[in-house]
């Protein structure tokens, strides 16, 4: 097999995997996350974890328009820091 043959062959197999992945269904770990996705994660309710923003001893969040996000990493950092205690 010569070398053009090859890169032909790598070139189709790579268009086909490409048109025969799921759009929008790669798992990712979201950067940012929702009160209930980071409740699930610590364990700590999402109940919790408002009280824990209005007294600001919680892991540190944004406000998205009306929504809290928190980033991933700083979830990770605060509970291996010891997080909060119920």
């Amino acid at each position: 097999m010569d070398q053009q043959t090859i890169e032909a062959i790598a070139e189709a197999v790579t268009a086909r995997i490409l048109r025969d992945l799921p759009r929008g269904r790669v798992p990712v770990s979201p950067e940012y996350l929702t009160a209930e996705q980071v409740s699930q994660m610590t364990g700590f309710s999402p109940k919790s974890l408002e009280a824990y923003r209005a007294k600001r001893v919680g892991p540190p969040f944004v406000k998205v328009g009306h929504s809290i996000r928190y980033r991933t990493e700083d979830v990770r950092t605060w509970v291996e820091a010891g997080g909060a205690v119920e």
